[in-house]
């Protein structure tokens, strides 16, 4: 516990006059989903050109990243029973850049908190942070390859892919971008971070050719996932595929599917969690509509005024990251910080993690965080539009200000549950909604 911290703001508070009731609603999308997994990855490899270089006997590198992507242990175990079943001998590699604080134990631990263990995906995991430079971009940064992977005779990715949160390009986070930095380990991560986000967009393709040409790299299977965080497509892309048009094309499938704030402005944004395993910025900056990079515009769609975060979810494994997104916070929070995986995961992110790391105004509890949220949200208390959140990838249930009515009732994509009211126990942690909601 940051005690210094926790003495000076025990007895801080400035009151403010919060909301009684909250609206729950519904928030429903267009969102077809896949229900039988492990089908549809069967299928998406069966015949595939990455599965026809595989021969009995190889020694197959299977890479899994740190996000906390929907049914990821069953597609990984799909695809490593898939591969021994060709007579291959597969393994797991962390693709997951400088998180779990730069180290193959913290890595490894990133992959068991998210369901990915070697009983589960019946594969051994190899981790290390030990690289093998491939390539090097012509006016642009060396790459790199685990060390593991490469030692291996193919290597198959596994990834989602989604729009970015850093940056806006042809191709954005998916499966170019974990071979550049989740193959990369710190190093690669590094290297093409000193770029910024500039860097990613002119990088991201070429160097994707790169890797097809001079490592092992024999495709990725590529996951895109529906507006409340479900499996909706899978698909099998071939090296020369990863980076290209193909991956260009699914990106803007993944963009049309992501979920998204029903009101175009808030006066106060209430989130009960944030954390890498929601997105690599904590928070998704395409769902709360700040980026805070500098020199980076800003698009303020939607237009929120500031936004109170609650807490850190355990499975982030103490990574801040994001944290500086909000503008308010709660000591519990800050309590959670492991500041060596944050401040690693921060400066290899180079400028991307500049201002998103910097700790917003802590309060002692919950009440006093949103209290300061409401006074400093520029709006009379009667006034603020509030809506609640639990996190910025579960948008299906949410909570908002009566006042905001008139703008549910005319949201056909909107259902009003009930009315509930805001309760906080004796120490100021708040009770409801989150008690009487399904996660």
């Amino acid at each position: 516990m940051n005690t210094k911290l926790a003495e000076q703001i025990a007895s801080l508070r400035f009151p403010a006059a919060l909301p009684q009731r909250l609206l729950e609603l519904e928030q429903t999308f267009a969102a077809a989903r896949i229900d039988d997994v492990p089908a549809a990855v069967r299928a998406a490899l069966a015949g595939s050109r990455p599965m026809q270089q595989i021969r009995p006997g190889m020694r197959v590198a299977v890479g899994a990243g740190s996000r906390g992507i929907s049914n990821l242990p069953v597609v990984v175990r799909t695809v490593v029973e898939a591969l021994r079943a060709a007579g291959a001998d597969p393994f797991v590699f962390p693709a997951m850049g400088s998180h779990g604080g730069a180290t193959a134990a913290g890595q490894v631990e990133m992959l068991a908190s998210l369901g990915v263990t070697p009983e589960h995906v019946g594969a051994e995991i190899l981790a290390t942070m030990e690289v093998k430079e491939i390539a090097r971009l012509p006016d642009g940064p060396a790459l790199y390859q685990d060390a593991n992977a490469a030692a291996a005779d193919a290597t198959l990715l596994i990834n989602r892919i989604k729009p970015h949160t850093d940056f806006h390009g042809a191709i954005e986070s998916g499966l170019a971008k974990m071979a550049v930095i989740g193959m990369g380990k710190e190093t690669g991560a590094q290297r093409i971070h000193l770029y910024g986000g500039r860097g990613f967009v002119r990088f991201l393709a070429p160097a994707a050719r790169l890797y097809a040409a001079h490592t092992n790299l024999v495709g990725g299977v590529a996951l895109l996932e529906n507006a409340f965080g479900e499996t909706a497509q899978v698909h099998l892309l071939s090296a020369d595929e990863i980076g290209a048009e193909a991956e260009s094309a699914l990106l803007e499938q993944a963009r049309a599917l992501m979920p998204s704030l029903p009101f175009a402005a808030i006066d106060v944004l209430v989130i009960q969690e944030i954390g890498k395993n929601f997105s690599g910025t904590g928070m998704d900056t395409n769902v709360v509509g700040r980026i805070l990079i500098p020199r980076t515009p800003e698009t303020h769609s939607p237009d929120v005024a500031v936004i109170a975060v609650l807490d850190i979810a355990e499975e982030s494994h103490g990574n801040a990251a994001g944290i500086g997104l909000g503008n308010v916070t709660t000591l519990r929070a800050v309590n959670r910080i492991d500041w060596l995986s944050t401040y690693t995961n921060s400066v290899t992110s180079g400028i991307f993690g500049m201002q998103r790391v910097s700790v917003p105004i802590t309060m002692a509890d919950d009440r006093r965080a949103l209290e300061v949220a409401l006074r400093c949200c520029g709006e009379p208390p009667e006034q603020a539009r509030w809506v609640w959140i639990h996190n910025t990838s579960k948008l299906r249930q949410l909570w908002a200000s009566p006042n905001l009515r008139p703008e549910i009732e005319a949201n056909p994509h909107l259902r009003l549950v009930r009315e509930v009211e805001v309760e906080f126990d004796a120490a100021g942690r708040l009770l409801q909604p989150w008690t009487m909601a399904e996660v």
